[in-house]
């Protein structure tokens, strides 16, 4: 049998389910209701889960229990995330500080607690906004946009951006403006987001180098109104 999840990935499962019956809804005893059944809930945390083991193979063993903290600071940080892996965070540091680890570790537990959720790098995010606004054509599928999808369908889902300061060219008022259509429709929607960089969104006193250099000022204003920023 083949389960189509909710984010249109489709995954051969081994097993029949006898209490739906392939449909993916099953009844309510004593009404004349159905819900969803539990074997689509697995079935879409196995393909999230997937996907990761796929694309990030690196991070295949990443949660919160292997992050090594060498500071307080870090030690601080995987405590709040954990603490509320649901939260929407901005997670900034230097290069090794374990951004990305944690990043995937809370994307593993929003799989395991069956929550619809996409994991991209920004020039992945980039470029499937980019291809999901390109006009019709004849000889072309339309592609439509996993990420996007989620965040206007899904009533609770969840999209991880990894290293957002390394986007190419983000300050082009065509890709500034989808990316800050993104947030700001996740914001209206209250659903969540978590993202990694480099750099603070804004540097202390107003000085230094910081996301503003790399994003928009209101990209940078909705990711602040958004998250929590959390320094490793």
């Amino acid at each position: 049998m083949t389960l189509t999840n909710c984010q249109g990935i489709n995954r051969e499962t081994v097993e029949f389910c006898q209490l739906c019956q392939g449909t993916g809804w099953a009844p309510v005893p004593e009404t004349n209701r159905v819900k969803r059944c539990q074997c689509r809930y697995e079935e879409i945390k196995n393909a999230l889960l997937h996907d990761l083991l796929k694309n990030w193979p690196e991070y295949k063993n990443a949660d919160f229990k292997a992050y090594q903290a060498r500071n307080p600071q870090q030690q601080a940080a995987v405590e709040l995330i954990r603490s509320n892996p649901t939260g929407s965070y901005f997670m900034h540091g230097n290069y090794g500080a374990g951004k990305t680890h944690l990043l995937v570790a809370q994307y593993r537990a929003m799989c395991l607690a069956r929550i619809p959720c996409q994991l991209r790098t920004a020039r992945q995010l980039v470029a499937e906004l980019t291809q999901a606004e390109l006009p019709k054509e004849r000889d072309r599928e339309t592609f439509i946009s996993p990420v996007l999808r989620m965040v206007q369908e899904s009533a609770q889902a969840h999209l991880f951006i990894d290293d957002i300061d390394k986007m190419d060219a983000a300050r082009t008022d065509f890709r500034a403006e989808v990316l800050f259509d993104l947030l700001d429709t996740i914001k209206r929607r209250q659903l969540g987001v978590s993202i990694t960089g480099n750099l603070p969104l804004v540097s202390k006193g107003g000085s230094g180098r910081d996301m503003r250099q790399v994003l928009t000022d209101q990209v940078v204003s909705r990711i602040y109104r958004v998250c929590t920023e959390v320094k490793l």
